[in-house]
């Protein structure tokens, strides 16, 4: 049954990327439809239903948006070019203050995920996000080495 399940989810999700990338190859998914996916994906991996899926979904979004919130507003490597060392020490003491701040938002987040989820499945939300993450960046790099 779980399997099954899983499978018809994954196949519903494959679908919808497909047809999203029909109607137009440029258009990407947004942050927030990113987030409700993987909420989604998550929940049914982890066999959530009724008021429990809704809540984690609900939450979950709500954590990938905090975590959002802490990313640098500089990503590329030209930011580094002809830094003095003052602003090198500057760029390091930010990086510390929003790495402290993801792990207050994972800290805050787990305590809320702990009112209804249990430990395990704590432990597999975290590692079946890690997955997906992973997925993405490796999809990421390879197209990004198609367009060069």
């Amino acid at each position: 049954m779980k399997t099954t399940r899983t499978i018809i989810l994954t196949l519903m999700l494959v679908f919808t990327a497909f047809g999203t990338q029909a109607q137009n190859a440029k258009q990407r998914m947004s942050r927030g439809q990113m987030a409700e996916t993987q909420a989604k994906h998550i929940a049914a991996d982890l066999n959530l239903t009724g008021k429990t899926y809704d809540r984690f979904v609900e939450t979950y979004e709500n954590y990938k948006k905090e975590l959002w919130q802490t990313a640098p507003k500089c990503r590329k490597k030209n930011c580094r070019n002809s830094e003095t060392e003052e602003q090198a020490a500057e760029k390091m003491r930010k990086r510390f203050e929003r790495s402290q701040k993801v792990l207050d938002i994972r800290n805050k987040y787990y305590q809320e995920f702990s009112k209804f989820l249990t430990q395990k499945q704590i432990e597999q939300m975290y590692d079946k996000e890690r997955k997906m993450m992973k997925r993405l960046s490796e999809r990421r790099r390879a197209n990004h080495g198609k367009r060069r």
